[in-house]
């Protein structure tokens, strides 16, 4: 990242991401608060003086329906303070998550029913929200299932079966610890060459925010 030393800060990052060419309006200002929109919902983190000029004057403006502090429910994904640290799981929507029957005898090398490719997708719909949020061990077996996703066969659809129990069996949470100090962007990359079953690559990587 051009302009950015190693002991850049999170404001240094805004600052970057915001526009990197002419500058931004964000330049020297401190980020005092975030909030997240998602249809009439409201995920907002912040300082003191966020709470004051910002979430005191919605409340203010807007009826609030419901609100939770320290334990929140957002777009299906509960984020906690715990002990001095942020956790986030989606174990509500993993236990939601479902096989689907394939009958005995019916040979891999057959393609999926109408009926069958629907509830293929409906998994894989299901599983695309998990695998990018928190389930960051089921992306490359999500990837390698999406490929097939137009024509599944039914040897598809039993891996897909094999990722919902490997989803279930070992449900992940991310851990948010406060960082102190100047930060880093720290990445883990990895590909491939024609190493897929079908003879395709395959890349990934792994991005952190971390103290030096």
């Amino acid at each position: 990242m051009p302009g950015l030393g190693s002991d850049f800060d999170l404001d240094g990052i805004l600052e970057y991401i915001l526009d990197p060419v002419t500058g931004s309006p964000a330049y020297h200002k401190k980020v005092r608060g975030i909030i997240c929109l998602h249809v009439d919902d409201l995920f907002m983190v912040g300082d003191d003086y966020f709470n004051e000029k910002v979430v005191k004057k919605v409340k203010a403006d807007y009826k609030i329906g419901s609100e939770d502090v320290d334990d929140v429910m957002f777009t299906g994904q509960r984020a906690r303070w715990v002990n001095n640290k942020i956790e986030v799981d989606q174990n509500k929507a993993v236990e939601e998550l479902t096989e689907t029957e394939v009958l005995k005898g019916v040979k891999d090398i057959e393609h999926c029913s109408p009926s069958l490719h629907t509830q293929y997708r409906s998994i894989l719909g299901s599983i695309n929200w998990l695998q990018s949020r928190t389930q960051f061990h089921a992306p490359y077996d999500f990837s390698r299932s999406a490929s097939v996703a137009a024509n599944p066969t039914i040897g598809d659809l039993r891996e897909i079966n094999k990722l919902v129990r490997k989803i279930r069996a070992v449900c992940v949470k991310l851990v948010f610890h406060k960082l102190k100090g100047p930060t880093r962007i720290l990445g883990y990359p990895d590909a491939s060459y024609r190493n897929n079953s079908d003879k395709t690559s395959q890349r990934g990587q792994a991005i952190f925010i971390a103290e030096e």
